[in-house]
């Protein structure tokens, strides 16, 4: 690819976005929306769809291809889309009207069903080291799939020092949770396509997007994590170990945009059928339903009794803790957790109860710890508690 070697920037905004586009003739001078575009050449051995993330100057535009930049003229890149349009155009039945170089309709095969394709939006953040969203959010990523195609990409992120972000985990990053600039191109981006949000880790990137409001609380998330456990039962669901066991790579970067194409490519090697949505009452329902099965049940026990002969550290002091509502890691994984760490693991809420940990949908164990003045923490924070006392 022919990446950029002059300064370049991103559109501040959607109808700066649009302004620029009607400029370069890419799209109508009518047009409201942006659609989406396709790039074929020396860097790729097929034609893939692709999005401009930015431009130089009038001579000199940027695109997102296959998750790389490069650096095109727009003349070059008008051409393109002028002349293999034919190869994409099949699924909607639509024909190019030179005259007035719009898309049309074509008319005479309205009667030909058209099948649904899936569309999400693929999501990942990244923040300042913690697990707890009021420290604030430091690079947002999406990209918008379609049949597990590429059809939009959106990075929101202030770059300050370039060697520094290449490590990763919001490094090299300024927080720009409260960037209202960046919040509502956020915000735009997913209403224009209306569609379900996955990320790997969906309860951890939801609580931060909407503690700072850059999603609404009912936004509908898919959690990748979840889903696959679901389908496979292994050691590790991390993105990184995942991505090994199905042979796509061996590192992660920890970089949002490419957190998120790492992950299309795991959902592309997945292809869930079905997803597990953050929230649902089946999966809360689902999540429940161990407690009957009675080889699980007796497999859990024996876990617990392992742990309290492998204390880690004493260092929640005896402490009584309960848990509740729908976590990313299983109830077991939790109550391992807090016994390894000295803490005792306890099933209802009491005036004898320490900490109360909770996840979505708590029900109303929350509620009595709030009247007895129980200490509350997400699950998030109860990783963090166990992970700061342990760095002392």
């Amino acid at each position: 690819m022919i990446e950029p070697k002059r300064e370049w920037k991103t559109f501040e905004s959607i109808e700066e976005e649009l302004e620029k586009l009607r400029e370069w003739h890419l799209i109508s001078p009518k047009a409201t929306e942006v659609k989406a575009f396709y790039y074929k050449g020396g860097y790729t051995d097929k034609h893939a769809q692709c999005k401009v993330a930015g431009y130089v100057d009038d001579n000199e535009i940027v695109l997102y291809v296959d998750g790389k930049l490069h650096s095109i003229h727009p003349d070059y890149f008008l051409d393109m889309q002028k002349k293999d349009f034919s190869l994409y155009a099949s699924s909607e039945e639509l024909q190019l009207d030179e005259n007035k170089k719009e898309i049309k309709p074509d008319k005479s095969k309205n009667n030909k069903k058209v099948e649904k394709k899936e569309r999400l939006i693929l999501v990942d953040i990244e923040t300042p080291y913690s697990f707890s969203p009021k420290d604030g959010i430091r690079e947002v990523a999406a990209t918008v799939i379609e049949d597990y195609e590429i059809i939009d990409n959106l990075h929101l992120a202030i770059i300050n020092d370039e060697e520094e972000y290449k490590k990763g985990y919001g490094s090299g990053l300024e927080n720009i949770e409260e960037n209202e600039a960046l919040r509502e191109e956020f915000k735009k981006f997913i209403l224009k396509y209306k569609c379900p949000l996955v990320a790997h880790n969906a309860s951890f990137d939801k609580s931060f997007l909407a503690y700072w409001n850059w999603v609404d609380k009912d936004q509908v998330f898919y959690c990748s994590m979840n889903t696959i456990k679901k389908l496979e039962k292994l050691d590790s669901y991390k993105l990184k170990d995942l991505l090994k066991h199905y042979n796509i790579k061996d590192t992660q970067e920890h970089t949002a945009m490419q957190d998120v194409l790492d992950l299309l490519e795991l959902l592309k090697a997945v292809k869930p059928k079905k997803w597990s949505k953050l929230g649902s009452s089946a999966e809360i329902k689902e999540k429940r339903s161990y407690i009957f099965n009675k080889e699980e049940r007796e497999e859990n026990k024996a876990r617990l009794e392992l742990a309290k002969e492998n204390i880690i550290e004493d260092i929640l002091n005896g402490k009584n803790i309960v848990f509740t509502g729908e976590t990313v890691k299983s109830r077991v994984e939790l109550s391992e957790l807090a016994i390894r760490y000295g803490g005792n693991v306890k099933s209802g809420v009491s005036k004898k109860t320490n900490i109360l940990v909770v996840g979505d949908n708590p029900g109303s164990k929350l509620s009595k710890a709030k009247e007895l003045g129980i200490e509350v923490l997400t699950e998030d924070e109860f990783l963090a508690l166990l992970e700061k006392r342990t760095e002392l």
